[in-house]
C-alpha cells in the first residue's frame, strides 16, 4: 500500500492552479531524466523551526543559507526541503477551528512549506528558479549545477517523507535539521533527564515513532512513512541541531558531529552476529572446564594420555 501511495509523489498534480513563486531566469533546463547516480550528494530537511519562530526571521534564513551556501561552494550536492513550522501549525490549528477537514488542512499546511521553501530560495546563490514538485527532477537539476528546493507534495506525508524518498532516488544520506540535538529518550523539553540516542537501527526508530498517529500540523521529529523509506533502502539519517550550524557543517563534511546516527538493520544484525559468536565461544570455553574437571574427578584420561605411575587419576 505504502508503494502504491510513494508513487503519486513522482508526478505532479494536473490542472494545478496554485500560483508558483517564481525566480527570474534564462536558463533553460533538459526534462530528459538524469541518472541518480550523482556522487557526494546530502538530501537536507530543514524544519521550518529552523526558518523561523512565530514568524519569518530575515537573520535566521541568512544564517542557515551562508552555511549552505558555504557547502555548496566546497562542492557538497545539496537537495533542500523545507518544513511548515510553528507558522504552518498556526493557520492548520485556525483552519481547523474554522471546520476544515483533514485533507484540507494538509493541503493548507503544503501551501505554507511551499512559502517558507521560497525563502531558501532567494538566498541560497545557485538555487533552481522555483519550488519544485517533482522528484524525478532533482537529478538533470544537480547535474545542471543548480540546488533542487521543495516543500511539501501531497496530504498525509510530511517535508521528512519527502526528504526520505529524494534520498532514496538519488541514492544519497538524509540530514534532520531540528530544534533538537538528536533522537531522545523523550521529550528533552518536558523530561530534563531524557537521554539522547547517539545512534539507533531503523528498526528501533520505527519502534519509537509506531505509537505516535498521523495528524495534519504534527510537531515530530520524523514521521512513520519516512521512516519505512529510510529502512527500505538502508538510508543513512543523521538527526541534528539546525542552531548549531558548525555542527551541521562537520556532519556534511564528513567529520565529528553531535547528533543522533540511523545506520542499516544490517549492521546491527552484523553487530549481533558477533555478540552471539562471542556468547558461544564463552559457553565452549565453559564446557570444556567443566569437561576437564570431570574427566579429573572421575579418573578419565585424554584420548592421547597413557596411564602410568606418574599420572594415575584417583
Amino acid at each position: 500500500m505504502f508503494e502504491d501511495m510513494f508513487g503519486m509523489f513522482n508526478k505532479e498534480k494536473e490542472n494545478d492552479e496554485e500560483t508558483e513563486i517564481i525566480r527570474p531566469s534564462h536558463e533553460n533546463y533538459s526534462s530528459q531524466h538524469v541518472s541518480s547516480s550523482i556522487s557526494n550528494v546530502t538530501v537536507i530537511s530543514v524544519g521550518g523551526s529552523i526558518l523561523m519562530d512565530g514568524k519569518p526571521n530575515a537573520e535566521r534564513v541568512l544564517a542557515i543559507s551562508n552555511c549552505l551556501n558555504d557547502l555548496i561552494r566546497q562542492g557538497h550536492k545539496l537537495v533542500l526541503v523545507v518544513g511548515g513550522g510553528r507558522v504552518a501549525r498556526d493557520y492548520v490549528n485556525t483552519a481547523k477551528n474554522l471546520g476544515a477537514n483533514n485533507f484540507e488542512l494538509d493541503e493548507l499546511g503544503i501551501r505554507i512549506t511551499r512559502a517558507n521553501a521560497v525563502l531558501l530560495l532567494i538566498s541560497i546563490e545557485n538555487s533552481f528558479p522555483n519550488v519544485l514538485k517533482d522528484i524525478s527532477r532533482a537529478g538533470e537539476i544537480l547535474a545542471a549545477g543548480k540546488t533542487p528546493i521543495y516543500g511539501g507534495l501531497i496530504p498525509g506525508f510530511t517535508t521528512d517523507a519527502v526528504a526520505a524518498l529524494l534520498a532514496e532516488c538519488l541514492g544519497a544520506r538524509l540530514i534532520n535539521l531540528s530544534n533538537v540535538d538528536g533522537i531522545f529518550t523523550a521529550d528533552p523539553s518536558a523530561h530534563p533527564s531524557a537521554r539522547m540516542y547517539t545512534e539507533l537501527s531503523h528498526s528501533k526508530l520505527i519502534e519509537i515513532l509506531s505509537g505516535n498517529a498521523m495528524k495534519p500540523g504534527q510537531n515530530l521529529i520524523l514521521d512513520l512513512p519516512a521512516a519505512i523509506i529510510l529502512k527500505r533502502s538502508a538510508i543513512t539519517v543523521l538527526f541534528l541541531n539546525g542552531h548549531d550550524l558548525e555542527n551541521v557543517k562537520a556532519a556534511v563534511q564528513g567529520t565529528e558531529f553531535k547528533g543522533t546516527i540511523v545506520l542499516s538493520d544490517s549492521t546491527e544484525a552484523i553487530e549481533g552476529e558477533e555478540e552471539i559468536k562471542k556468547r558461544v565461544r564463552k559457553l565452549k570455553r565453559k564446557k570444556s572446564a567443566k569437561k576437564a574437571r570431570a574427566k579429573k574427578t572421575l579418573g578419565f584420561y585424554e584420548d592421547d594420555e597413557e596411564p602410568h605411575a606418574g599420572n594415575i587419576k584417583f
